[in-house]
């Protein structure tokens, strides 16, 4: 049979003989299960279970003889032995390296330190009475006494005199004068224009209907509105110590540089000055010198979380914050209070801290620098400058000229850079600053008042202050996932930080606040009194001239007048009462009256307030000034004013310093003086 026949029958009959070994297969094993034996009949339940206790009888019997053979058993394993092959050194020749590792001296390692806090610098303090809003009835926005006042009547208004006639042999001196009093006046409009766009200016507006009320272009204060708690403002007395100090932010931040960037596991979110908290103490000097203060002698009076439940509970919201936020710190600069009609920054500000930015004070200064290095460049001398190289025609004007301006590019870029560089980068609350502030603002209050705050400054007393301040432990910070590993500290830090660990596991609380040292005491301050002053024109009185021994002397025929608002804080209204009164010398202010206008500082509405009664032993000691000029017949010497007040102080005043205050509170301008 040929190979092609062989392949045609396998082809043909392949599936049957697939099939008849799929046959075969199950025939065996069918076979092959018959052959096996009935499981049912050798495995029964009752049999093994009497098998199952037939065992465990066996293993509880003691096989105890059957195991040890009578002979003592002793361990064959030499421990001694084998502890003593382990000590035994190892032959270094055939693992030798070809280039030793060297140990790392531990003491390379840069350790982390405590940075330097360095005190507040420059405490200034001084005694404010003002009006602030506080959080009143949830029912009427009117529910406070002043509100219930009647409105004020309306004011006469003045002519002014007509100007005198000017002599025609003046007209040269006129001409002149009138030219400089118009740009006097225009600089001076114009310069009150920018006060008043800063907030500088105040006064008192016309009628502008039946209700007189204060125009808002003269208004210092905030205009309180109701809070999320719905309460309506109201006027309160604002009778406090503030006071304002120089946090050296520089200072600390390169302490912090110095102490934490070039040591172990530096972070910046947490290794830069993050300023926590802060602490004011207070010392009466009315009867010791503060030279001779102890530590007993100073009371703790105010701290960062009082004055947040201060202005929580009881103020109706927060003056308009006037320092740049480069120069203050959220947890330092204390919020101002919502003050009513006055002026709150000569208590909110301190005379180093700038009012523009850094980036601003930047530019201005490398203005500065230009507008000097141009003054200093020479003007061409062709006298002194003999061996200078004339240029010919045709070639380019200036070269050195062009050298010079090509130089001040290079430094106006330099300047340019280092602005563009001085953002600061936010890591988390850190902040790594290129180019940090010298200092910035710390700001506090020490309010009188026994109903609100304990231990509060007295009337009459005199006192000191000082203060210092926490930032967040940069070795021992608030988070215990940012706490930096113990091996990375210097040995006094670490010692330090073991401790704080172990007070705050059995305190179950972190202690991460560090303070500083406390700043040097402030000068002595007082609360001021209830009374203001504002001194207007003096009249001089007639004098008459006498010859006496050929020398002439003036006699005081008439003794001088003047006119002078008293202002007197009512604590039932809450508000500064003004009283224009007449004066001369020995006058004693103390006075009657049957009505005084008065500004609600709510509305800003004219109130008439029926009887008012000033009780004062302020006494004037002295009038000077008034007298026409010689130059001029329009203008007359400044009024000086010298007063003995309440507080037992002599105080000089004049009429130019006050003239603005003194015509706001004598409704000048509605007047139409």
């Amino acid at each position: 049979m040929d190979t092609d026949k062989i392949k045609q029958f396998f082809l043909l009959h392949f599936e049957k003989m697939l099939l008849g070994v799929l046959i075969l297969g199950s025939g065996f094993l069918i076979y092959t299960g018959m052959q096996l034996p009935d499981f049912l009949k050798e495995h029964q339940p009752d049999k093994l279970t009497t098998q199952a206790s037939r065992v465990k009888l066996a293993i509880d019997d003691d096989h105890t003889e059957a195991i040890i053979d009578g002979q003592e058993r002793k361990p064959t394993f030499d421990i001694l032995a084998e502890t003593e092959k382990l000590y035994t050194p190892v032959n270094a020749k055939p693992y030798k390296l070809g280039h030793t590792w060297e140990a790392i001296n531990e003491q390379s390692i840069v350790r982390r330190q405590d940075p330097a806090l360095l005190p507040p610098l420059e405490l200034m303090t001084q005694g404010v009475l003002t009006t602030i809003a506080i959080k009143g009835s949830k029912l009427s926005a009117d529910d406070y006494p002043i509100a219930s006042l009647e409105p004020a009547d309306e004011l006469e208004k003045v002519e002014k005199p007509k100007p005198r006639a000017r002599r025609s042999r003046n007209r040269g001196m006129d001409m002149g004068m009138d030219m400089g009093m118009d740009m006097g006046m225009e600089e001076m409009y114009g310069g009150m224009d920018m006060g008043m766009d800063m907030g500088m200016d105040m006064g008192m507006s016309g009628s502008t209907g039946p209700v007189r009320k204060l125009s808002n272009d003269f208004d210092f204060g905030v205009r309180p509105v109701a809070d999320s708690d719905k309460r309506n403002p109201k006027p309160a007395v604002g009778w406090f110590i503030a006071g304002v100090a120089l946090l050296p932010h520089r200072e600390i931040y390169e302490a912090y540089e110095l102490a934490l960037k070039d040591a172990d596991a530096y972070d910046p979110r947490r290794d830069t000055p993050l300023y926590f908290n802060f602490e004011v103490e207070r010392a009466d000097v009315t009867n010791k010198p503060v030279d001779t203060l102890v530590e007993a002698d100073w009371t703790k009076v105010w701290h960062l979380k009082k004055y947040a439940q201060l202005a929580d509970g009881y103020w109706a919201g927060f003056a308009p914050e006037i320092v740049h936020q480069d120069y203050r710190e959220d947890q330092l600069t204390v919020w101002i209070p919502p003050v009513l009609v006055d002026d709150y920054r000569p208590f909110s500000l301190h005379p180093k801290i700038p009012v523009l930015s850094q980036v601003e004070l930047d530019k201005l200064k490398a203005e500065q620098r230009q507008i000097e290095a141009d003054a200093e460049q020479k003007i061409f001398d062709f006298q002194d400058n003999d061996d200078v190289e004339l240029a010919v025609p045709g070639a380019g004007r200036g070269a050195g000229g062009m050298d010079m301006g090509m130089s001040g590019m290079d430094s106006g870029m330099d300047m340019m850079d280092m602005m563009a560089g001085g953002g600061m980068m936010m890591m988390g609350r850190g902040k790594v600053e290129a180019n940090p502030v010298e200092y910035k603002l710390m700001r506090f209050y020490d309010f009188a008042g026994d109903r609100l705050f304990r231990n509060a400054p007295v009337f009459g007393r005199t006192y000191v202050y000082r203060l210092r301040y926490a930032v967040i432990d940069p070795n021992f910070p608030a988070s215990q996932i940012m706490q930096p590993k113990t091996s990375s500290l210097g040995p006094d830090v670490a010692k330090r930080v073991l401790d704080k660990m172990s007070d705050a596991l059995a305190n179950n609380k972190r202690d991460f606040q560090r303070w500083s040292e406390w700043s040097a005491p402030s000068p002595p301050a007082t609360l001021p009194t209830m009374e203001q002053y504002y001194v207007g024109p003096v009249q001089p009185g007639s004098v008459s001239k006498w010859t006496v021994n050929g020398r002439p002397v003036d006699y005081q025929r008439d003794t001088p007048t003047a006119k002078m608002v008293v202002s007197q804080m009512v604590p039932e209204y809450g508000v500064k009462v003004p009283m224009q009164v007449e004066i001369t010398e020995g006058s004693v202010l103390s006075r009657k009256a049957e009505s005084a206008d008065v500004v609600d500082p709510i509305t800003l509405e004219v109130k008439k307030l029926p009887e008012p009664e000033f009780n004062s032993s302020t006494t004037v000691v002295d009038l000077d000034g008034g007298r026409e000029l010689t130059i001029t017949d329009d203008l007359t010497e400044p009024g000086l004013f010298l007063l003995f007040d309440q507080s037992g102080r002599l105080t000089l005043s004049d009429d130019i310093d006050d003239q603005e205050f003194y015509r706001i509170q004598t409704y000048a301008e509605e007047r139409g003086e």
